[in-house]
């Protein structure tokens, strides 16, 4: 896929091309050797939300998404991820993040290798709907 191509082969935080800044939060993976799931590349958008989470985006490159968020593992987000990866089929799914208090929207595309991952964060969509 011509976006996880082009993520692949640019500096770490940046922005991942025009597609990806249509969405906003792009997170590429990478499948490693294991099967896990390992990050590869993000835009500043998705950098700014993991430091908001305590996380420093440039030491999680290489890193698997379950050892830097193992409260996700046995969740839809595991599940979801796992289908992309595996699978290589579209997904598209919402969910609640404990941890910040959001909720976001993912939809993940096939790359090879691995997926990739476009995510926003839908908060002010969801509380304007429970207002």
């Amino acid at each position: 896929m011509q976006l996880f191509d082009a993520c692949m082969g640019m500096s770490w935080i940046t922005r991942a091309g025009r597609k990806a800044d249509q969405h906003a939060d792009a997170v590429p993976f990478r499948v490693g050797r294991d099967g896990q799931a390992n990050f590869a590349a993000m835009n500043q958008a998705a950098a700014n939300i993991y430091q908001r989470l305590g996380s420093e985006p440039r030491q999680m490159k290489g890193k698997s998404v379950w050892e830097l968020f193992p409260d996700l593992k046995g969740t839809l987000v595991e599940r979801e991820l796992r289908q992309v990866i595996e699978d290589h089929t579209q997904i598209s799914y919402e969910f609640f993040y404990p941890k910040d208090q959001h909720w976001y929207e993912t939809k993940g595309y096939p790359a090879s290798p691995g997926a990739i991952l476009v995510f926003r964060d839908i908060t002010p969509r969801k509380t304007a709907a429970h207002s």
